[in-house]
């Protein structure tokens, strides 16, 4: 039978007595809800906060640690600056989808953001690559070195394997293979003339039946 992907409520309880003959629309409601739960995928999600130098805008002053303004400053170092972002996945992941905010400045270069999976394999940072990645371009920018929080998004769009050896600018979901599922993983952020002030994951739920 087809799994109903609807909520279905239990049968009432002063129908299923211990020790009492159940059966007809009691026993299909139990059926639904134990379809139900042994293709519910419980999601997933980490959110990192990233503190760095900030820049109030209403009063020209420079701070660090959290974010007290929505203002974050572009330094130099923040060209091929590497962050890691460790995510544990669960036996049903499959796509990741990843949510970044930042501030971005527009200089020698256009500003990007690549992200890559990669295993953590012997508690390292650099396992080996799952998923090749995306790469966030046409980012919001301000000509100076400070400019107010902007978003990035990869999409929900569910996707198959990629294909692709290096980050793609056609953004989509990071993939987890079949055989990493349920493993740490470690998400690798790479900025250019970006500041990023918060990086979500998010495990996208992807509804299944029976045939």
């Amino acid at each position: 039978m087809l799994i109903p992907t609807s909520f279905m409520p239990l049968p009432s309880v002063d129908g299923c007595h211990n020790g009492q003959v159940v059966m007809g629309g009691t026993i299909v409601q139990m059926a639904n809800g134990l379809a139900q739960l042994t293709h519910c995928k419980f999601l997933g999600e980490a959110h990192y906060q990233v503190s760095h130098s900030t820049f109030g805008g209403w009063s020209g002053i420079y701070s660090t640690g959290s974010r007290l303004h929505n203002y974050g400053v572009i330094r130099s170092a923040y060209k091929g600056y590497e962050y890691n972002f460790l995510y544990q996945s669960t036996p049903l992941s499959e796509q990741l989808a990843i949510l970044i905010s930042y501030a971005g400045k527009t200089g020698a270069t256009s500003p990007d953001i690549q992200c890559v999976l990669r295993d953590t394999a012997s508690n390292s940072f650099t396992g080996a690559i799952l998923d090749h990645g995306i790469k966030f371009t046409d980012l919001a920018t301000q000509g100076y070195s400070y400019a107010p929080d902007d978003f990035v998004f990869s999409g929900a769009h569910f996707i198959g394997t990629p294909s692709n050896t290096s980050p793609t600018e056609l953004v989509r979901p990071l993939h987890v293979p079949t055989s990493n599922r349920g493993q740490l993983l470690n998400l690798q952020v790479t900025v250019n003339d970006v500041a990023v002030s918060g990086v979500h994951i998010y495990d996208i739920y992807q509804v299944e039946v029976t045939p």
